[in-house]
């Protein structure tokens, strides 16, 4: 029995292989025109996200007692920081838009100017995982800004015709915080990060190509054609927010697609072309159904091949292992992108690290999930 199932998982490995290799025999260079856009529809591309900058801070608020530490190097130094909640208020905001964005803000107890990153939350939204980067990050030496979505990423209410303008109000919401940190004097904001996984990731190439002051993206499980992508993901989430949209508006798969596709005038693959490949590092998962794998590929592609690490697990073990057990990654690849200091692991040009998966993972998001799709009906 043992031997039948590690001769049917060697298979099933081999066979993940050779359809990542047939998709990496593609082209090197991705076409701006495949995609029916051009690079000269940059002004009207991101037209669609220009906004009113002015802001009112309507909250700064410490919220720990005690400054936290974290160790450096033991015994010998402490890290000390403070955490505290920020409101931004919209003066102006964009219709559609949520006008108030939440963040925690990881500050060091001293005012030295320091790099920041952004942490951009996924579809599950904040989650202890997102806690445990912002910790590593402050013990790196950076300032780290842990984001609310400032509209829920899954709403069984929001029609199909809304769905660009929630994206819209959250990408307006993150560069709102870009704003702020540029009139924080402890904050260096010419050295910006963006990390986010999933769904925002997805998030995270969108505001990387629209607003150059990011100037490092850390992009894991996330891909191009969004409406593709919410089109055949099966997240717990995603997948029932469909299925009751087709129902609700009378539509099949097809049409669901199609009319996503003309509502979304915007996809990360359109604005590739305005970042190097320098400026990004990404995690890509072979045996993704939740973010499918090549339309993984095809951003992967789209950006240059960028230094990568490649996963064979399930969607959500994918982020975890890349986050938890491979933190090294987006510590060394922040430092020599933002503190100009150490320098990154890189594999082979156009060549990606390799992570085997272990055993199989059932996500322990899964129960929450349900649970969240239990009480919005």
């Amino acid at each position: 029995m043992h031997a039948q199932t590690r001769s049917t998982n060697t298979r099933n490995m081999i066979l993940s292989l050779l359809t990542l290799c047939l998709t990496l025999i593609g082209t090197d260079s991705y076409s701006k025109w495949s995609f029916d856009k051009d690079p000269s529809q940059t002004d009207s591309l991101l037209s669609h996200f220009d906004y009113d900058r002015s802001v009112l801070v309507t909250k700064f608020k410490k919220v720990n007692r005690v400054r936290k530490r974290i160790f450096l190097k033991k015994p010998f130094k402490i890290a000390r920081y403070n955490q505290y909640e920020v409101e931004l208020t919209a003066v102006s905001p964009l219709e559609g838009e949520t006008p108030v964005q939440k963040l925690l803000y990881y500050k060091h107890a001293d005012n030295t100017p320091r790099p920041l990153v952004i942490l951009i939350p996924s579809i599950m939204e904040v989650t202890p995982l997102e806690k445990l980067v912002a910790r590593g990050l402050i013990r790196r030496g950076f300032n780290v800004f842990l984001l609310t979505l400032n509209q829920k990423p899954i709403d069984n209410k929001r029609k199909i015709s809304e769905v660009f303008n929630a994206a819209k109000s959250i990408i307006t919401g993150i560069r709102r915080s870009i704003d702020f940190a540029e009139n924080r004097p402890e904050i260096d904001a010419t050295k910006i990060g963006t990390w986010g996984n999933s769904f925002g990731g997805i998030l995270n190439s969108l505001v990387g190509g629209i607003d150059l002051r990011v100037k490092a993206l850390y992009i894991s499980v996330a891909g191009g054609r969004f409406a593709d992508t919410l089109t055949r993901s099966r997240s717990e989430l995603a997948a029932p927010y469909r299925e009751f949209r087709m129902k609700k508006e009378g539509l099949d798969l097809k049409g669901f697609r199609e009319k996503l596709m003309s509502v979304v005038k915007v996809d990360p693959l359109d604005l590739t072309y305005r970042r190097s490949r320098e400026d990004i590092f990404m995690n890509l998962d072979v045996k993704d159904d939740i973010v499918a794998t090549d339309n993984q590929l095809e951003l992967w592609k789209a950006y240059g091949k960028p230094n990568c690490r490649i996963f064979t697990d399930e969607h959500f073990y994918a982020v975890i292992r890349a986050n938890a057990f491979h933190f090294q990654d987006y510590f060394r690849f922040f430092e020599e992108k933002l503190l100009g200091r150490g320098k990154q692991k890189k594999a082979p040009k156009g060549k990606c690290f390799f992570s085997k998966g272990k055993k199989k993972f059932r996500s322990p998001f899964s129960f929450f999930e349900k649970v969240g799709n239990f009480i919005r009906g």
